[in-house]
């Protein structure tokens, strides 16, 4: 049989741990180099339009990964409401390495001014918050630290590549759980990081081989399916959502809807704390999840399912309160979703 008789439509997936070489020094062990994370990375460079994509097995691999960019001594600022995971790793992990951080409102531009100071070497923002899901203009922060040598790294996970790539509005580092929307079948842990300078990709590169924190072959091959179908399933999913939070809006039992318009994300307001847990119990096919982004949509609740590092009386200026429901609308017929959320609220 002819070696190259089939052409696989779909990249194989190359599950070998190490790999011959045809001569001692030749790069040939999984962890550094694999033919289906280095196809994948490929993908994903093109999809955020970035010239470097690397790929990590989780979301917090891929921030650490970034972290491990700072030195003793340096400061992060990061918007105030920020994923979780990222917190824990400020406060519990790099504290310990002298790399210290303060937590500022991204929207208000002269605070964020104020606060940037001579050892600030990192920003570090969600373009779509969590759980809010306010918008933060990229091109607006980016004015604050412009020619000051800040590395500023945006999670654009929520908005996804479809609706949003930062790196053309001026930010320095993408980062992507790809355990959201890109895969998007709740069947995969994988992060990943994009970027356009040469010298902090091959800085993060070295990073991500020697921390080891990278995906199966399997898990590439899945994220690969996911982004095929990523922009269909986001206009889906977009479509569904605006219909959603319009029922929402006009519900009597709802106090306020929080979406920005795209994506698949709709966090709303009950009335009355006493009814939220009690509404979220009465889902019947929506289900209480923490993560979100996948076929099936999904709900959860801020404030008994995450953590949060601050002031209570700033939590409630944010909104982030026991009446707070998040929704990540899935594939199913928007008439399926409403109809199991009506039932729900009464």
């Amino acid at each position: 049989m002819e070696n190259n008789k089939f052409q696989p439509i779909v990249s194989p997936i190359i599950c070998s741990a190490t790999f011959s070489q045809k001569t001692p020094g030749q790069s040939g062990y999984g962890r550094v180099d694999n033919p289906s994370r280095l196809h994948l990375e490929k993908k994903l460079a093109i999809l955020e339009k970035a010239k470097f994509a690397l790929a990590f097995s989780s979301g917090s691999a891929a921030i650490t990964d970034i972290l491990c960019l700072l030195r003793s001594g340096d400061h992060v600022l990061c918007h105030w409401e920020v994923y979780e995971g990222t917190l824990r790793l400020l406060q519990q992990v790099f504290i310990k390495f002298n790399i210290s951080f303060e937590l500022v409102d991204f929207k208000n531009l002269e605070k964020l001014k104020k606060a940037t100071r001579k050892e600030t070497k990192m920003l570090w923002f969600e373009n779509m918050t969590n759980p809010t899901l306010q918008l933060i203009d990229t091109k607006k922060i980016n004015t604050v630290v412009k020619n000051k040598n800040i590395i500023v790294v945006v999670d654009n996970t929520f908005c996804t590549p479809v609706f949003a790539n930062p790196l053309e509005s001026g930010a320095t580092i993408v980062a992507h759980s790809l355990t959201k929307f890109i895969n998007g079948h709740h069947d995969v842990l994988a992060g990943a990081i994009m970027l356009n300078n040469k010298q902090l990709f091959k800085k993060l590169n070295f990073l991500q081989h020697t921390i080891g924190a990278v995906p199966s072959a399997f898990d590439c091959f899945l994220v690969e399916r996911g982004i095929e179908t990523l922009e269909i399933r986001m206009e889906k999913i977009t479509a569904s959502s605006k219909l959603i939070a319009e029922f929402l809006s006009k519900h009597p039992k709802i106090d306020k809807v929080s979406f920005p318009g795209f994506s698949g994300l709709i966090s709303f307001w009950i009335k009355g704390t006493k009814n939220t847990l009690k509404v979220i119990n009465n889902f019947k096919k929506i289900k209480i999840a923490h993560s979100l982004g996948g076929t099936v949509t999904t709900v959860m609740h801020p404030q008994s399912m995450m953590s949060f590092s601050l002031a209570k009386e700033v939590l409630a200026h944010m909104g982030i309160n026991g009446n707070l429901i998040r929704m990540s609308v899935g594939l199913e017929s928007v008439e399926e979703i409403v109809k199991d959320i009506k039932q729900a609220l009464i």
